[in-house]
């Protein structure tokens, strides 16, 4: 089976599952009126078991639907439409015998009355089954037949008018109902199709966005990537001032490399120094990206001075150790700057930024290949503060 048709399955046992609790009052208030009119034509004991059964079958069918809904209709399609079917023919059941026994033992108005009741139930049922044939006709043909049975039965002036009605149902149940049956089904099917092609631009929309946060060359987060980043976590960050570590890292050398390697050597080192700092973004809120040319960034949220500088030391280490061949220092290695912020809303990213670019300017003028952190906390001074009014 299709996803298309499985889909189209399950949405039709839903909506057969949702429209029957409209039609729980009807069959409720219409066995009130049946006692009523029946009361004095038919032994109170009788009518009472009767109503008592009607209602019983519309409680265990509640209590069924509510429980197929809580599960979210795990069971297959077909076996909750059986399962419905059941309950639709014992109701049908109920309501038949009864037009079957009580038709003959009441006033020809309140025949009538009985029968045009029963016809009501079909059309109602028309409406609440019209996602399944199989409920329909079991709920509907042992409903109508008996009572047209009892009618013609009685008298020889009524085998007329019975096989007129009963010609009528058949005519509605064989020819209208399939018809708006199929036309419910085409709505429903033209819906899915809708809802998936709706998915399937929602996942392509969410790939374009991915893509557009991805750098092509090295496959980490680009500028935008960690732009976007450091904004959301600044503003997570700032509820509660919690602390934010940046570290900015750069390839040494790397014109040097490029000089004399050429650009296609320079983008594959590239990729692998970027393939190496990603492996220290190492929590769902870690992000490592490249910042622009040979320099990346790695954002360490909830993370100490004594904690991000450890991180830049392992991912300095670890580049170290790749020992990438570089034509003028041997091997490829990084220079890294370190900051962290104490983060709250008077105070601009802007800092934590450039607190870490100028620890890594201290790195690149202490002779490279080395961690440098900023001498404190980034945080609020009072320069910074600015009045409410102001």
């Amino acid at each position: 089976m299709s996803e298309n048709d499985a889909r189209l399955a399950t949405e039709k046992v839903r909506q057969l599952y949702t429209y029957y609790r409209y039609s729980i009052p009807v069959n409720v208030a219409i066995g009130i009126a049946w006692v009523i009119v029946l009361y004095g034509y038919i032994p109170l004991e009788q009518l009472i078991s009767w109503f008592l059964l009607v209602v019983g079958v519309v409680v265990a069918r509640v209590l069924h639907g509510r429980r197929r809904f809580l599960q979210e209709f795990r069971l297959s399609s077909q076996r909750l439409e059986y399962e419905f079917s059941v309950g639709a023919c014992a109701m049908g059941i109920l309501w038949g015998v009864a037009g079957y026994l009580f038709v003959p033992a009441v006033p020809e108005f309140y025949q009538a009355f009985l029968v045009v009741t029963a016809f009501g139930l079909v059309s109602g049922g028309f409406v609440s089954m019209i996602t399944s044939r199989l409920a329909y006709y079991c709920f509907g043909f042992p409903l109508v037949i008996p009572p047209l049975v009892a009618l013609g039965a009685g008298r020889p002036e009524m085998v007329t008018p019975a096989v007129a009605l009963a010609t009528f149902v058949c005519f509605f149940m064989f020819s209208t109902y399939p018809r708006l049956a199929r036309n419910v089904e085409d709505g429903i099917r033209s819906n899915i199709q809708n809802e998936l092609l709706v998915e399937e631009l929602s996942r392509a929309n969410e790939q374009i966005i991915a893509l557009s946060l991805l750098d092509p060359l090295t496959n980490i987060g680009n500028r935008r990537a960690f732009d976007n980043h450091l904004d959301e976590q600044w503003r997570i960050a700032a509820r509660h001032q919690d602390l934010l570590g940046m570290v900015i890292i750069d390839i040494d050398f790397f014109k040097d490399y490029n000089d004399n390697l050429g650009h296609p050597q320079g983008d594959t080192c590239l990729q692998k120094v970027a393939g190496g700092i990603a492996r220290f973004s190492r929590r769902p809120a870690d992000l490592a990206a490249r910042y622009g040319g040979e320099e990346f960034a790695l954002l360490l949220p909830d993370t100490s001075m004594e904690g991000a500088a450890l991180v830049a030391e392992e991912l300095r280490q670890h580049i170290e150790s790749m020992a990438e061949p570089h034509p003028t220092s041997k091997i490829v290695t990084v220079s890294v700057g370190v900051a962290v912020a104490k983060v709250n809303n008077q105070l601009a990213p802007e800092k934590l930024i450039q607190a870490a670019d100028d620890a890594l300017y201290r790195a690149k003028a202490n002779g490279r290949n080395r961690v440098e952190s900023a001498s404190t906390l980034v945080e609020l001074d009072n320069q910074d503060e600015r009045s409410p009014h102001q």
